[in-house]
């Protein structure tokens, strides 16, 4: 199991994250779902971690950009390495600080504060970070908020089995269900489906699943 001591070190994180499958696990995943790639379009990953998710979705788009926000820089500093090691455009990506609990509100590497502005990126993914706001609710609105009508949200959020729960247990994440999460989607005006990994994308399947909206 990964200790939680991990979280401090980006770097160690992410090496551990490939050389044991999870990210290529993540990745075949990512591949065979149906959220259509861009084209001039931008892309919200929040809580990007090592930046595999909104990675992948960058360079499955064309003429995009992307947003990569965490909490922590040192998940930054890891983002844009894995960025650079895949030959992505600097210009391409940029990062900045942000908390889940208001997601809209950012701050750059170099101390400048903004917010986001409304309908404003076409695809916006985060990867279970819902459960560390103090208001996951209310976090997931705002995300939805931040969507262009047309636009997808992309959750790969911790499953709900034995291990699931034992994982987030493990690292105090608390989220609200993953029915409420579809409820406040569905109320935002989204329409909504969940995806079961199967073994073939093991070993993340073990403790996550998707949820793909679509903002009408």
């Amino acid at each position: 199991m990964l200790s939680p001591k991990l979280y401090k070190n980006s770097h160690a994180y992410d090496l551990f994250m490939r050389v044991f499958g999870f990210e290529a696990s993540v990745e075949r995943f990512l591949r065979a779902t149906n959220t259509p790639p861009l084209v001039n379009g931008n892309i919200l990953d929040n809580g990007c971690g090592s930046g595999t998710i909104g990675i992948h979705f960058l360079q499955a788009s064309e003429q995009t950009t992307l947003l990569s926000t965490d909490l922590e820089p040192n998940f930054l500093d890891a983002a844009l390495k894995k960025a650079k090691r895949r030959g992505i455009d600097g210009k391409s990506m940029s990062v900045g600080t942000a908390n889940i609990t208001a997601p809209d509100q950012v701050q750059t590497l170099d101390g400048h504060q903004y917010s986001l502005n409304p309908e404003s990126f076409q695809l916006v993914c985060i990867g279970a970070v819902l459960g560390y706001s103090q208001d996951p609710s209310e976090s997931l609105r705002t995300l939805v908020r931040l969507l262009a009508p047309g636009g997808f949200f992309f959750n790969l959020e911790m499953s709900e089995t034995a291990l699931g729960k034992y994982v987030c247990k493990r690292y105090h994440y608390d989220n609200i269900s993953i029915e409420e999460m579809k409820a406040i989607l569905r109320d935002e005006g989204c329409s909504v489906s969940q995806i079961t990994m199967n073994l073939k994308y093991f070993p993340s399947c073990m403790t996550r699943t998707a949820l793909i909206a679509q903002k009408r």
